[in-house]
């Protein structure tokens, strides 16, 4: 598995939860207000459903995993993964030894700008997968240094 199915996997998991939860409890979850000890989930009918709780930063936190929020972090990291994927194969195309037999001065200041961005969407990728080091297919040699 490499770093990109694995990403992908964890993405999809993330998904799920956060449909299910949606489902489950309401499409939209939010605290009533900073001052508050409570949090509020908003149905797909508009029914604003109230739930109690006793410590404000948990509220908070919970609120924060708002199904919706979730679903758009899955769907901006798999943007990040496919802009990593895309810069990968450039890299690996302009590697071959007659590109870079025939490169031009030009066309080598263009490759280094590329590669630029392919290792900084590496980093991306990486700082990624280091949000699941404790799953067991995450590989330590996906660890940033």
């Amino acid at each position: 598995m490499n770093i990109t199915e694995f990403l992908l996997a964890r993405i999809a998991e993330d998904e799920d939860r956060a449909k299910r939860a949606a489902f489950g409890w309401g499409d939209t979850w939010r605290t009533v207000s900073d001052d508050e000890d409570e949090w509020y989930m908003i149905r797909a009918e508009g029914k604003r459903e109230v739930v109690g709780g006793e410590d404000i930063d948990v509220i908070r936190h919970i609120a924060n995993q708002d199904p919706a929020r979730v679903l758009a972090e899955c769907a901006a990291k798999r943007v990040i993964l496919a802009h990593y994927e895309r810069h990968r194969e450039n890299r690996d195309a302009r590697r071959s030894p007659r590109a870079l037999e025939v490169e031009d001065e030009r066309a080598a200041q263009e490759r280094r700008t590329q590669e630029a961005r392919t290792r900084t969407a590496e980093v991306a990728v990486l700082a990624l997968a280091g949000v699941y080091k404790e799953h067991p297919d995450y590989q330590r040699e996906w660890a940033l240094e």
